[in-house]
């Protein structure tokens, strides 16, 4: 069977393109021939040093040339008539970006709440009426049958659920391997935080929530940084960090291997997801979980599934407290409930519901 699916880049390192890898790789396994609709090509050998997983390809279409950035809401129409003229190539195609149904696609993975709920209300907005009255006549009339949905956690299932009345599969995006701890445990009184330096992802949050702990703690950030603008928030946050006089307090990491981003996890105490308005799913903070880091998150959308209600906060002082109240009370049995709590998360457990969801 020919299988595709569709995601603007998958070269980005970040929690959307890990799941779709993950997808092809199960697909992989059961000897189907996969293709990928891309706004660039795939640098399989960089994905392979990242991952550190083979990455087999049987046919691309990159399409092009983009005037905004593959992400960008100014994108939607593009992407809405790339992917229709992309299901002439597969026998069954698989939508990991748009948050949106489509008439014509088999399948749609939700990343977030579905994208037509977004749409700024303005008088730009107007310009994205005819989307708006696509994706609403097309929640409406795709029937349960026909589409095979999916989303990254109970808080967005429920979401799509709400807005099209179709039943909408749960699967959660799985943690590497790699990260699970192992060996001897030595942890320092760092707190880390991972994330794609974006102004939705709030970065900034973080030294404001550091300047609050005692000196002894300290903070990494170990942060994507890839597009033009995400360039200009980490311009931003470096002015917070020298505004505030954390620069012996806080260390950024940007860009870095998959091994440093391990090695850093594996040997700090404490996880600090930023005081983002939403959150998916947080796949970072699994992540920091399987390596024996103590979450500290915000109280928020698919957070809350993960992330224990004790170990919550709704404002920074809350945060600041929280952290400091774990870095000071840290103990071996809480790593290794981390570490429980993270093995749903696998990449087996991932594949195999995959193709059970999917019928492959």
């Amino acid at each position: 069977m020919r299988v595709g699916f569709f995601s603007p880049t998958i070269n980005r390192i970040g929690g959307g393109e890990w799941v779709t890898l993950n997808m092809i790789y199960a697909a992989e396994t059961r000897k189907h021939t996969v293709l990928v609709c891309s706004a660039e090509k795939v640098h399989v050998q960089q994905l392979l040093e990242f991952y550190g997983a083979p990455l087999q390809i049987h046919e691309q279409i990159v399409f092009g040339p983009n005037i905004f950035d593959p992400y960008s809401l100014e994108n939607v129409y593009p992407n809405t008539f790339r992917s229709y003229l992309f299901t002439f190539k597969c026998h069954r195609m698989i939508d990991t970006f748009s948050n949106a149904i489509f008439p014509w696609t088999d399948a749609a993975y939700f990343q977030g709440i579905p994208r037509v709920a977004t749409l700024p209300r303005s008088i730009k907005g107007h310009l994205f009426l005819p989307y708006k009255i696509l994706q609403t006549l097309a929640f409406k009339n795709a029937l349960p049958e026909e589409k095979t949905l999916m989303a990254c956690s109970k808080h967005t299932a429920q979401t799509v659920e709400a807005m099209t009345g179709l039943h909408v599969n749960v699967l959660y995006p799985p943690v590497s391997d790699s990260f699970k701890l192992c060996g001897n445990i030595s942890k320092t009184n760092d707190v880390v935080t991972v994330t794609r330096i974006s102004k939705d992802k709030s970065p900034e949050t973080i030294p404001q929530i550091a300047k609050m702990t005692p000196k002894k703690v300290t903070f990494t950030i170990i942060g994507s940084c890839r597009a033009h603008h995400e360039f200009s928030t980490l311009r931003l946050l470096k002015e917070c960090i020298q505004k505030l006089k954390v620069e012996q307090k806080v260390k950024l990491l940007i860009n870095v291997s998959r091994e440093v981003q391990r090695q850093v996890l594996q040997h700090s105490k404490v996880y600090l997801h930023p005081l983002v308005k939403h959150e998916a799913f947080g796949i970072s903070a699994v992540e920091a979980m399987a390596a024996g880091c103590i979450p500290v998150a915000p109280d928020v959308g698919g957070l809350k599934e993960v992330v224990p209600r004790n170990l919550r906060y709704s404002s920074i002082e809350e945060a600041a407290s929280l952290v400091t109240q774990e870095v000071e009370n840290w103990c071996i049995k809480k790593v290794r409930n981390s570490v429980n709590l993270a093995e749903r998360f696998s990449q087996t457990r991932f594949r195999e519901e995959f193709l059970r969801i999917m019928k492959l």
